[in-house]
C-alpha cells in the first residue's frame, strides 16, 4: 500500500527547514565533538535567517498558560524565579518612603523586604492585611481568648445548663396540670403547685420532681400561659450567686500574684494608647482599598476563587459516598438534632404575618375594651376597638376586622415609615390621621416594648412564637437583634430594655441578644437631640462607661443595675446598620480628620468609616473596662451598603463606593463577621478572597432577601398619602429597580441566584439566618428550619452540607465557650487535636480526636476545608513572599 503523504505547508515546512533541522544537526555535531575532542570549536551551521513571519511558530505565553499558573500551585516551578508574583509598589505609597522619613506601621517586623531602587515597602500584601486585622481585633479585645466567657473555669455561667438529656416534653414543669389534680387533693393542691425557691430555671432538677406553673387569675380571664423555662428565673438569686462568684475570682487573682511583684494591671489611659488612632486607620484603610482596586490582584483572586469552586466540585465527585457513609455511622445524630443558631433574628419582625394577625384577632375577642394607648398631648386613652375606627370608610361603623389585619400595605408602611421615623426615636409625636394612625397604633401596641401597657403584648408574642418554639425544638437557638433607641429626654435605653426583659422574664437558654446601632445622626440633629457626632456616641456608650466605672457589684447593688449587667452578659455583639435609605446629603464637606465633637456639618451624616471606627474605639474602651471587672466582652459586626454606584466621601485621593467602604471596615475592625452576603458577591474579587483567607463569618438570608423584594410594593407611602390604588402598587412592584444594578436591566433576584451556595462551596464561613420573619411569608412555626429545608430542596444539599452549615453557625455565634464545647466539641485552649481558624484570629481546638458525634460533620469534610485553606496560604507565602508574624 502506498503511504499517504502530508500536503506541503508553507509555515511548518519553513519552520522545520530553518529551525528544527539545523538544531538537530547542531546537537548531533556537538555530541560528536564532545566525544572526540572537547576543546574543538563548534562548526558553523548554514541556517536560514528567521523572518518576522516565523514568529507565529515560536512558543509564547498565552492567557491559558497564565490561567493554568494561577489555577493551581502545582504548575509553578519553585526554581523558576520568573513565575514569582511580586507585590505591586503602587499599593505601598501610603506608608511613605523610608529614607524620607515616611510612616512605617509600628506593628510590622523590623526585617521587612525593601526594594533598594523604589525604596518602598515590599511585603506580602495578604500577610500585611492579616497583621492589620489582628492588631485591631486584639487591641479591642474582640478575640475569643480575651473574652472571659470562653474560659470554662472562670466564667460565671448563669443559668446553669440543663441536664444532658433534657427534653421539653419530659420536663414535668412544662406540663399543664389537670384541674382534678389541683382540686381533688394531693401535695400540689395544698401548696398551690408553687415551685420551690431554688429549683427550676436556674438550677437543674431531676425529672422525678413535679413542678407546675399555674395562675388562677390568668385562667379566670381565659388566658393560658405558654410554658417556658424562663418563668422560673429569679433575679435575686442571680445577684447572690454572681456576687459570690465575683469575689471568689478576685481573691483567686490576688492570691496568684506575688506579694513583692511590681506588675500592675494596665490602666485605661495606657491601654487606649495601644488602640490605633484614626490616622493610622485611614492609612491602613487606604492600603486595603488600593489592594482591592489593583487589577492584578483582582485577576489573581478571581482565578483562585474559581479554582476553589471547581476543586470542591471534584471533591464531591470523589468523596460524596464516603461522606454519606460517615454520616450514617454516627449514631443518634443527624441534622435535626444538631445545634443551629440564627445569628440575626430581628425582634421587630420575630413573628410571621399570619401569626400576628391571629394574635391581634385573639386579643380583640378577649379584651376589646382594654386601654392600650394614651396620647401624650391630649391624654386621651384608646382601647383596642378604638384603634380600628381610624381609616374606616364611614364614621359610624368601624372597618371589618378579620384574619387579614396585617396586610402588605401595613408591612410596607411599617418598614419604610414607622421603623425609620418612630421606632428609633420613641419620644417623637405622631401627628397622623386615618389609616396611618391605625398602622401607628398597631405597631406601637403590639410590636414595641416601651408603651402604655409596658410591652405586655410583645412579651407574650416573644414567649409564644420565639422562646417556646426554640425551647421545644431544643436544637434551635437565636441571637435576637434589638434596635438601640434614642430618647430625647435623657432616659437610659439599657435600663428600660433590661427592665422589660426581667419584668416579663424573657430569659431562655436558647436566646442571646445583639444591639443594632442605626445611622440616624441627621435625624437626631434636626430634632435637636444632639448637636455633634460625639453626643450621638455618648448616648450609646456613656451609661455603659458609668456602669462599669462607678458601680461596684456587691449585695447592695440595686435591681436595675444588676438587671443591666445580666442583660449585657447575654449580649453578643453590636451591629452597625447600613441601609439604602440612610441620609446622604453632604451639603458641607467637613475635614475627614476632625474629631467627633467638632462634627456638626449642618447635620450631614458621617461616613460609614467614621461610624465604624468611633464605635470600634468606644467598644474597645468598654471591653477593657468589662474585662477588668471579669465581664464578657462584646464584638462588632456590620451590614453592608447595597448600593454599588454611590461614591464614598471618606476617600481623599482615592475613589471608591460606600459598599467597598463597608466591606473594608468590616475586614479591619469587626470580629463578628458580615451580616449580608449579596454585596460581598457583587464586589471586587480581592475582598472575597480576603474574606476566605481570614475565614470571616458571613450571614446569608436567602428567603428574607427574596421576600423583601417581592412583598414590598412601593416605598412611596408617606405621611400624607394614606390610600393607594392597588393597580398603582402593582405597577410600582413590577418596575422597581435595585439601585445596586444596571438601570437598563430589570430586577432578576431569586433564591436560585443567591450567591451564598457558591460561597459555601468555595469554603467561606457561611451560615443561614431567617432575619425578619414578618416579611418572609413563612409557612411553618420554625422559620430557621424552613431556611435550611428550602436550601436543601433547591440546591440538593446532602446531610453533610446541612450539618456543616449548622456547625458553622454555632462556631461563629456569640454563645459561651461551655455551650460550644458541649454542642460541637471545641474550645480556645490549645490541644493536640484538630484546629480550626475563625476570623483569622481565633483558633478553636477540638476537645477530642473526632467530634463528629456532636455535630455529624465527617472528618473528611473538615480535613478538606483545612487542607485547602492551608494550601492557599502556602501558595500566597510562596509566590508573594512572607513576613514573620509577631502576634
Amino acid at each position: 500500500m502506498q503511504a499517504v503523504e502530508r500536503r506541503p505547508s508553507l509555515l511548518f515546512d519553513e519552520y522545520q527547514n530553518s529551525i528544527a533541522k539545523p538544531n538537530e544537526t547542531k546537537n548531533k555535531e556537538a555530541k560528536m565533538l564532545s566525544k572526540n575532542d572537547s576543546t574543538a570549536p563548534p562548526s558553523k551551521l548554514n541556517q536560514k535567517e528567521i523572518s518576522v513571519d516565523d514568529m507565529d511558530m515560536i512558543s509564547l505565553p498565552t492567557d491559558f498558560d497564565r490561567q493554568m499558573d494561577l489555577g493551581s500551585p502545582m504548575f509553578f516551578d519553585p526554581e523558576d524565579e520568573e513565575n514569582k508574583i511580586d507585590p505591586i509598589p503602587s499599593i505601598s505609597h501610603h506608608y511613605g518612603n523610608i529614607d524620607d522619613g515616611g510612616f512605617v506601621p509600628s506593628y510590622l517586623p523590623s526585617n521587612l523586604k525593601i526594594d533598594q531602587n523604589a525604596k518602598d515597602l515590599f511585603v506580602n500584601p495578604f500577610e500585611l492585611v492579616s497583621q492589620m486585622r489582628k492588631r485591631y481585633i486584639t487591641t479591642s479585645k474582640q478575640d475569643g481568648v480575651s473574652n472571659i466567657k470562653n474560659d470554662l473555669q472562670n466564667w460565671f455561667l448563669y443559668p446553669k445548663p440543663l441536664p444532658k438529656f433534657w427534653k421539653f416534653e419530659d420536663d414535668k414543669r412544662m406540663q399543664d396540670p389537670s384541674d382534678s389534680d389541683l382540686n381533688e387533693g394531693g401535695d400540689n393542691a395544698a401548696t398551690g403547685a408553687i415551685t420551690p425557691h431554688h429549683h427550676g430555671y436556674y438550677y437543674p432538677s431531676y425529672f422525678t420532681d413535679h413542678y407546675y406553673y399555674t395562675n388562677s387569675n390568668l385562667k379566670a380571664k381565659g388566658k393560658v400561659k405558654v410554658p417556658y423555662t424562663g418563668e422560673y428565673f429569679d433575679l435575686n438569686h442571680y445577684k447572690e450567686q454572681y456576687v459570690f462568684h465575683l469575689n471568689k475570682q478576685k481573691d483567686k487573682q490576688h492570691s496568684s500574684l506575688c506579694p513583692n511583684s511590681s506588675e500592675e494591671e494596665p490602666q485605661e489611659e495606657e491601654y487606649l494608647t495601644d488602640v490605633p488612632t484614626f490616622q493610622e486607620f485611614r492609612d491602613d484603610f487606604a492600603y486595603v482599598v488600593e489592594l482591592v482596586q489593583s487589577h492584578k490582584f483582582n485577576d489573581i483572586s478571581r482565578k483562585r476563587l474559581s479554582y476553589l469552586l471547581d476543586k470542591f466540585e471534584l471533591f464531591q465527585y470523589l468523596n460524596s459516598k464516603r461522606e454519606i457513609l460517615a454520616n450514617k455511622n454516627v449514631p443518634y445524630r443527624d441534622f435535626y438534632n444538631s445545634r443551629k443558631v440564627d445569628r440575626d433574628l430581628s425582634l421587630s419582625g420575630c413573628i410571621s404575618q399570619r401569626q400576628l394577625s391571629e394574635y391581634i384577632w385573639e386579643k380583640i375577642n378577649l379584651e376589646p375594651d382594654r386601654i392600650v394607648y394614651q396620647d401624650t398631648e391630649t391624654s386621651k386613652k384608646f382601647t383596642l376597638c378604638d384603634i380600628f375606627q381610624f381609616g374606616c370608610s364611614s364614621g359610624d361603623q368601624p372597618i371589618a376586622i378579620g384574619l387579614k389585619l396585617i396586610d402588605d400595605e401595613f408591612l410596607d408602611w411599617y418598614k419604610n415609615v414607622y421603623l425609620v421615623d418612630y421606632h428609633l426615636t420613641p419620644n417623637k409625636l405622631a401627628n397622623l390621621i386615618g389609616k396611618e394612625m391605625r398602622f401607628f397604633l398597631l405597631a406601637k401596641v403590639f410590636l414595641e416594648f416601651d408603651n402604655f401597657i409596658e410591652g405586655e403584648y410583645l412579651a407574650e408574642i416573644f414567649i409564644k412564637y420565639v422562646i417556646h418554639i426554640l425551647e421545644k425544638s431544643k436544637y434551635q437557638l437565636a441571637q435576637v437583634s434589638v434596635s438601640f433607641q434614642f430618647y430625647s429626654d435623657g432616659e437610659d435605653w439599657y435600663k428600660k430594655f433590661s427592665q422589660w426583659l426581667l419584668r416579663w422574664k424573657l430569659v431562655s437558654y436558647n436566646v442571646r441578644w445583639n444591639i443594632q446601632i442605626p445611622r440616624i445622626f441627621p435625624k437626631l440633629f434636626k430634632e435637636n437631640v444632639v448637636s455633634n457626632f460625639q453626643e450621638f456616641l455618648d448616648l450609646i456608650f456613656n451609661s455603659l462607661f458609668a456602669l462599669e466605672k462607678n458601680e461596684t457589684i456587691d449585695s447592695s447593688v440595686d435591681s436595675a443595675t444588676i438587671g443591666v449587667q445580666f442583660f449585657l452578659s447575654n449580649v453578643c455583639s453590636m451591629d452597625l446598620v447600613i441601609k439604602e435609605s440612610d441620609e446622604y446629603y453632604w451639603k458641607e464637606f467637613t475635614d475627614m480628620n476632625c474629631k467627633p465633637k467638632f462634627w456638626a456639618a449642618q447635620g450631614d451624616n458621617p461616613t460609614v468609616a467614621h461610624y465604624m471606627y468611633y464605635i470600634y474605639k468606644n467598644l474597645s474602651k468598654l471591653n477593657f473596662l468589662r474585662s477588668q471587672s471579669l465581664q464578657n466582652t462584646i464584638i462588632l459586626r456590620n451590614y453592608c451598603s447595597p448600593l454599588s454606584s454611590r461614591t464614598s466621601q471618606f476617600g481623599v485621593d482615592l475613589f471608591f463606593t460606600d459598599q467597598i467602604e463597608s466591606l473594608v471596615c468590616n475586614l479591619l475592625l469587626s470580629n463578628g463577621g458580615l451580616l449580608q452576603v449579596e454585596p460581598l458577591w457583587d464586589t471586587a474579587s480581592t475582598i472575597q478572597y480576603l474574606f476566605y483567607l481570614f475565614q470571616i463569618p458571613i450571614l446569608a438570608a436567602p428567603l428574607s432577601s427574596v421576600s423583601l423584594l417581592n412583598s414590598q410594593k412601593s416605598s412611596t407611602l408617606n405621611h400624607k398619602s394614606v390610600i393607594l390604588e392597588s393597580d398603582y402598587l402593582k405597577d410600582q412592584a413590577t418596575t422597581k429597580i435595585n439601585a445596586s444594578r444596571d438601570i437598563t436591566i430589570g430586577e432578576q433576584r431569586s433564591y436560585e441566584t443567591n450567591p451564598f451556595m457558591k460561597m459555601f462551596r468555595m469554603g467561606l464561613k457561611v451560615s443561614l439566618s431567617s432575619k425578619s420573619i414578618l416579611y418572609n411569608s413563612s409557612y411553618t412555626l420554625e422559620p430557621l428550619i424552613e431556611e435550611y429545608s428550602v436550601a436543601a430542596s433547591i440546591y440538593l444539599l446532602n446531610p453533610t452540607d446541612l450539618c456543616e452549615l449548622s456547625r458553622t453557625s454555632v462556631l461563629s455565634s456569640g454563645y459561651e465557650g461551655w455551650y460550644k464545647a458541649h454542642w460541637i466539641g471545641v474550645g480556645v485552649k490549645e490541644a493536640s487535636f484538630f484546629e480550626e481558624n475563625v476570623g483569622g484570629i481565633d483558633n478553636w481546638y477540638d476537645t477530642a480526636e473526632d467530634t463528629s458525634i456532636k455535630h455529624n460533620v465527617p472528618l473528611i469534610r473538615r480535613r478538606y476545608r483545612k487542607e485547602t485553606l492551608d494550601q492557599e496560604w502556602s501558595f500566597i507565602q510562596e509566590h508573594f513572599g512572607t513576613i514573620n508574624s509577631i502576634w
